[in-house]
């Protein structure tokens, strides 16, 4: 298949529809349908939360023929079928409104004049291109869910800031890609916290430590048979891997910390931290507002304003704790202060940035990164917090070639190849 001047690429989930070319593809693999039930999901997702009605999709579908109802339910069941392929995703996609028709159900990205299959499905290799199956591993009393991806020599472990739902990371394409990229070039190990996303949810007033979240990592990698790994920390999981680096050098093969903090409220030594009122000024909100796309301006603000992310992300929110739990973290991590533990660490550091970062300032991360011993810094121009949405390439290019002592190398005559064939 190959790239076009029009016609539209929708993506939600692990799915992506190209309307013009006609193709459904899950994780870059194409998925069979009818061409009617191709045209009935088209209809449905160009109009993805609106409630369609059942003749306007009968004459979208056969705009010159009179067909009897069962046939829209025919499609509808085919569809079902498809997008629930393998059991690997049970996300109700398209509901049925009684007496009404059909709603279709989930957050949906939309690229007008560029088909990306071919990029997708080419950049990386098909082991990659799936959803990893979450399995647990059991820290103290307390299940901890874990995926792993890639099968390079080196482990790395992914630790998310604030909340995580290891699977809805992988509905929004921008996540997705950026951790493919990190599983390319190692065995890439991912967890939810305890009291978050998938793995066991503890009572409010037993929510974990750093020290217990350290526990639940060593859990994991033994549960993997990790004897050794690199870790990288995004926003409060940065704590959380110095912790771990300086507590377990000899299983920390490198420490990567991504829009980090070594102390989460002001004071004289520390001034760039928001207050106690600040901070308050946040609890208040979250307790108002959680369901919603809590903290998205600071967070991700080159994303703010799409409709289809902000869906996402407060789903991903939702999944990921309850409204009290997510109230209770955020005080909790107001508590961390780990500069005692800086100058501890005994591990190559690579210490990443974002100039305008709206959350986190960026005197934070030149801090974090004078107090550990030879640790690099590099700074990077933008305004997100979150590293998957602006310049993710360069990041990422950083973070191989400190892991892997090589910088990555994209094969364009590999896609190229598959663009050729596809067309000849």
């Amino acid at each position: 298949m190959s790239k076009n001047d029009g016609g539209r690429t929708y993506t939600f989930g692990p799915f992506a529809l190209d309307a013009r070319e006609g193709a459904l593809l899950r994780e870059g693999r194409p998925v069979q349908l009818t061409p009617k039930a191709f045209e009935t999901l088209v209809a449905l997702v160009e109009q993805s939360g609106r409630c369609i009605g059942k003749e306007e999709l009968m004459r979208r579908v056969w705009p010159d023929s009179f067909v009897e109802e069962n046939n829209l339910s025919q499609n509808i069941s085919h569809l079902r079928r498809a997008l629930q392929a393998d059991g690997a995703d049970a996300f109700n996609y398209i509901e049925t409104v009684p007496r009404r028709g059909y709603r279709f159900n989930a957050p949906v990205l939309v690229q007008d004049g560029v088909t990306t299959f071919d990029e997708a499905a080419g950049e990386f290799p098909p082991e990659l291109m799936r959803v990893p199956e979450t399995r647990y591993a059991l820290s103290g009393d307390v299940n901890i869910a874990y995926q792993t991806l890639g099968d390079a020599p080196l482990d790395l472990v992914f630790v998310m800031g604030w909340v995580s739902h290891l699977e809805y990371f992988w509905r929004e394409p921008s996540v997705a890609r950026f951790l493919r990229r990190l599983a390319a070039f190692s065995r890439l190990i991912l967890f939810d916290k305890r009291g978050t996303g998938l793995s066991d949810r503890v009572p409010i007033d037993q929510l974990p430590t750093l020290e217990q979240r350290m526990d639940d990592v060593r859990a994991v990698l033994e549960a993997v048979g990790s004897e050794r790994a690199a870790i990288i920390g995004i926003s409060e999981g940065g704590p959380l891997s110095a912790l771990f680096a300086a507590t377990y050098p000899e299983r920390t093969s490198a420490l990567v910390m991504i829009g980090t903090y070594a102390k989460r409220v002001r004071d004289e030594d520390y001034p760039w931290a928001p207050t106690w009122d600040e901070r308050g000024e946040f609890l208040r909100e979250m307790r108002e507002h959680w369901g919603g796309p809590v903290g998205i301006e600071e967070r991700a603000p080159s994303k703010a304003h799409d409709p289809a992310f902000r869906e996402w992300w407060a789903e991903y929110l939702r999944m990921g704790a309850s409204p009290g739990a997510a109230v209770a973290l955020t005080r909790m991590n107001a508590e961390v202060d780990v500069r005692h533990v800086l100058p501890t660490v005994r591990v190559p550091t690579l210490v990443i940035h974002n100039r305008g970062d709206l959350c986190l300032k960026v005197e934070e991360g030149r801090y974090v990164a004078s107090r550990i011993p030879g640790a690099r810094f590099v700074e990077l121009p933008g305004r997100d917090h979150l590293p998957f949405f602006e310049d993710q390439e360069t990041m990422l290019n950083e973070i191989e070639e400190f892991l892997t002592g090589a910088r990555h190398v994209r094969e364009p005559d590999r896609v190229l190849a598959r663009c050729s064939s596809s067309t000849s």
